[in-house]
């Protein structure tokens, strides 16, 4: 029965690794994570909300995106972070981003079977044969789970407590009657899910603006949430 146990500790050993890449990108990304080990992998299309200004001031004719996932011993996520900075230019602004996040609960048996070559991984970065990683310093993830349409609504709020971009995915909602009846809302299934990054210190400003302007409270019922990065390559100051 212990196989079917979460293992969950402060710090399970196991991180997501996540870049967000234009969608031409998205394959070299995928071929990285494969050629490197990760057991794990995930894409969905998503779109950043910069604006038509700023995506002509950066040069990039597009705001489809690809998002990237993959899971990872720790050891592993830190060796993949490092690959994209180097091997896809991420390190760069400009060229996407990408971020660790730590995994506090996943089953024992994939616990193991993703964090076994943490051994071999830690060996290679003692010899020297990757770069040092870009580490990420007082840096979070805030997340808006929330109806479909209010993206700008969103965006404009949190850009003006500091956030400077984000990203969108298009999802759909599975809640149970029990929980529309215990927030006495009907939650509808289109949803769209936001995701900014940013400074630790800014991060409790743009949260409140966050539930002011599309919080539980208002039209978009949207769920407001944080996560700590333990690292992120291809971010300007």
């Amino acid at each position: 029965m212990l196989e079917y146990q979460p293992r969950i500790a402060p710090h399970s050993a196991v991180e997501a690794v996540v870049a967000v890449v234009d969608v031409a990108q998205g394959e070299k990304v995928l071929r990285l994570y494969r050629e490197h080990g990760a057991l794990i992998d995930f894409v969905c299309m998503a779109h950043g909300t910069a604006k038509t200004e700023m995506l002509d001031l950066l040069g990039i004719g597009e705001t489809a995106k690809a998002v990237v996932f993959c899971l990872a011993g720790g050891g592993q996520a830190r060796l993949l972070l490092e690959k994209l900075g180097h091997d896809l230019q991420m390190r760069y602004p400009g060229r996407g981003i990408a971020f660790t996040l730590p995994v506090n609960g996943i089953g024992a048996r994939w616990h193991q079977l993703l964090t076994r070559t943490e051994a071999e991984i830690q060996t290679e970065q003692e010899a020297g044969h990757v770069d040092k990683t870009e580490r990420a310093c007082g840096l979070d993830a805030v997340v808006v789970v929330m109806e479909r349409g209010y993206t700008n609504v969103a965006m404009d709020a949190a850009r003006r407590a500091g956030a400077r971009g984000g990203t969108v995915i298009a999802a759909r909602g599975i809640a149970e009657d029990e929980v529309k009846r215990f927030f006495g809302i009907e939650i509808q299934a289109e949803k769209e899910i936001v995701f900014l990054i940013v400074r630790s210190d800014e991060r409790q400003a743009v949260m409140t603006a966050l539930m002011q302007s599309v919080g539980m409270k208002t039209r978009s019922r949207g769920l407001v949430l944080s996560l700590p990065l333990t690292g992120a390559i291809g971010l300007a100051d």
